[in-house]
């Protein structure tokens, strides 16, 4: 049965792949001292980190997720697909089983154009946007980011954050969040 946390995840394929943390540091790019914490569970990696972390171990960042339940979850095309609704100009359409008991929830958003959502609630996780068509403005903190289709962002959602889409076409997007 898996470890719950990430951290003791990390050490327990990191010993039985026999490294050091020395070892995993060096692969990863990342300080002896800094993997220790993250193996003591005193600091959450980002997940680009986690990503280096999982190359360097040779799994995929999923292992760090899993819950050790081999359920796929699958929601097919018109199943449970409502919109909800962001603001009257952002809906959303889920595209991950609200009811999975995962800590990662996957919609695809459609904002319309000359709108704005002004700071979404600051929670302890991650979010990820990947821009399918239009334009859409990012400010997370102080700084202002304009995607475009092709595009992507990830951010700390403990930040202060807002979209908008200041274009003249509906947005459209993959919105990703991840609570911890």
């Amino acid at each position: 049965m898996m470890e719950n946390s990430i951290g003791k995840r990390v050490k327990t394929l990191r010993i039985d792949r026999r490294m050091t943390l020395a070892e995993l540091g060096e692969k990863a790019n990342l300080s002896t001292s800094y993997l220790s914490q993250i193996e003591r569970d005193r600091t959450n990696p980002s997940l680009t980190t986690l990503m280096n972390i999982a190359k360097s171990l040779n799994v995929e960042p999923r292992y760090f997720f899993e819950s050790g339940d081999d359920t796929t979850l699958v929601v097919q095309n018109g199943q449970d697909r409502q919109p909800g609704i962001l603001s009257p100009e952002m809906v959303y359409f889920t595209l991950s089983p609200e009811d999975s008991g995962s800590k990662l929830r996957v919609y695809r958003v459609v904002i319309q154009p000359h709108s704005q959502l002004q700071e979404f609630d600051p929670y302890s996780g991650e979010e990820m946007c990947f821009v399918l068509s239009g334009q859409l403005t990012v400010v997370v903190g102080d700084e202002t980011h304009v995607l475009k289709a092709g595009d992507s962002i990830h951010y700390d959602a403990l930040l202060l954050h807002d979209w908008s889409n200041q274009g003249d076409q509906p947005c459209e997007l993959i919105w990703s969040r991840a609570s911890y």
